[in-house]
């Protein structure tokens, strides 16, 4: 409710400032018309069409600022805040075009010197009244545009701010002219009117980045900043700013950590707006997430993937390559004999293109083709082994307790021999140690016994 208190009173503030500045242009561009029909003051006259035109411009920026305070529509889903910016685009390019006329007219009077001025009291007294009031007006805009970082109010800023200028400028062109030096008084205005350009060619520009949707580097280096201060986060996939107005949209996508769960990514989704409003207050943020995959994760759709392919009879050798923030993935396939080369060439580019959709961390992947491989038929000849086992028992004594040691398998193909048994160790023994001792068993057992191939032993706590 508080905050939709101060919504609701920062919106009437908005508007009173804004209709404040409306009334002291209608009262300056009154008395202002009769001193320069009076005096016949080009300087005058300039700051005539100036206040006139602050009128327009004024009622410009109401209207702007009525649309821009509405709330989001179908029509108008970011707001209405671009308003703002059109209306101080159109200001600024009136203002430009107005200061080129006045410096036509003062070149015209300075060349020519075709002119008459009638210097009266009350125009003194005017022009001190128009700089008085236009520095009360600039107080009150400066502070709106500020706190409600309106761009509408701060083109009107610096428009004022030139008009108080412009002001004391022609004032003091027309104390010269009191003492005779009358060219002072289109020179005063030529001034102005250039100071006019440069500030509203530099505003302009602003404006119209902000209209093109332009974003300084800075910003989004510093959201990402932000974003780099959260360990959870494994990726930032993106991250997207639209300004309207004084407000900015933020559109954040992420890759957490696979071992969070759905509360703990809420946590960091809400630490991580906390962080950013700070920086930015008003700013609408969007933040999609997703879990990285683990290795363990890739390598299983890896295989789901390639071994539901036609004619793919095989997988192995997967290895991933962790490269920045992206992956390689290099892996052999097994496929049928009858498997021609263009074949195999459809089947590694349909398995990439499944795994580049479902992985979208995926740089390349390498896939190193072969022909299936033979089935490998093994005799077991364990139970005719006998001798040999309580040999390899025997052997190994000096490493283990060989009453430890069962479930003996003797494998046999081609005079080659593939050996697999389980034994028992220490539970205290770290592994380590435990692995140690299991290489020394196989390294004596093939350097003892010719023709073994391979050698199994599973280690079991005693």
């Amino acid at each position: 409710m508080a905050d939709l208190n101060t919504n609701t009173k920062d919106k009437l503030t908005k508007k009173r400032i804004a209709l404040f500045s409306l009334l002291v242009s209608i009262f300056l561009i009154a008395v202002k018309i009769i001193i320069a029909y009076l005096t016949n003051s080009l300087g005058v006259y300039s700051e005539v069409l100036n206040n006139g035109l602050d009128l327009v411009l004024v009622l410009i920026t109401y209207i702007a600022i009525r649309a821009s305070i509405k709330p989001a529509d179908k029509d108008h889903t970011y707001g209405h805040g671009k308003y703002e910016n059109f209306s101080a685009l159109v200001e600024l390019t009136i203002i430009s075009l107005l200061s080129f006329f006045i410096i036509y007219k003062s070149i015209q009077r300075i060349i020519y010197k075709n002119f008459e001025l009638n210097l009266v009291w009350y125009a003194y007294l005017v022009l001190a009244l128009s700089i008085a009031l236009n520095i009360i007006r600039v107080f009150f805009l400066n502070y709106a545009a500020k706190k409600y970082s309106s761009v509408a109010f701060r083109s009107n800023f610096i428009n004022y701010t030139g008009d108080i200028l412009s002001s004391a400028i022609v004032l003091t062109g027309l104390i010269f002219a009191k003492f005779g030096i009358y060219i002072a008084d289109p020179i005063a205005s030529m001034i102005v009117a250039v100071i006019l350009i440069i500030f509203t060619l530099r505003f302009s520009f602003r404006i119209i980045r902000n209209l093109l949707d332009y974003i300084p580097a800075q910003v989004t280096e510093n959201i990402s900043n932000v974003l780099n201060g959260f360990s959870e986060i494994k990726k930032i996939n993106n991250v997207k700013i639209h300004e309207v107005g004084n407000i900015k949209f933020i559109n954040i996508g992420l890759e957490l950590d696979s071992n969070l769960h759905l509360s703990q990514v809420e946590k960091i989704k809400d630490d991580i707006r906390s962080s950013i409003i700070s920086k930015y207050p008003g700013s609408d943020i969007i933040i999609e997430t997703r879990l990285a995959l683990s290795e363990n994760a890739i390598t299983d759709r890896v295989k789901e993937i390639i071994l539901n392919i036609p004619h793919v009879k095989d997988i192995h050798n997967i290895y991933i390559y962790n490269i920045d923030k992206y992956i390689d993935i290099s892996v052999h396939i097994e496929l049928t004999e009858n498997v021609t080369l263009s074949d195999a060439e459809i089947i590694t580019k349909s398995a990439e293109n499944k795994l580049k959709e479902l992985i979208a961390e995926l740089r390349r992947i390498y896939i190193h083709i072969e022909d299936k491989k033979n089935e490998e038929i093994y005799d077991d000849i364990t139970d005719s082994s006998e001798n040999f086992i309580e040999d390899v028992k025997n052997l190994i004594s000096h490493h283990i307790n060989p009453d430890t040691c069962h479930n003996f398998t003797v494998l046999r193909k081609n005079e080659l021999f593939n050996l697999s048994f389980h034994c028992r160790l220490d539970r205290r023994l770290n592994i380590k140690k435990a692995h140690s001792i299991i290489t020394e068993i196989e390294d004596d057992i093939k350097g003892n016994f010719k023709g073994i191939n391979e050698i199994a032993i599973h280690v079991e706590p005693e």
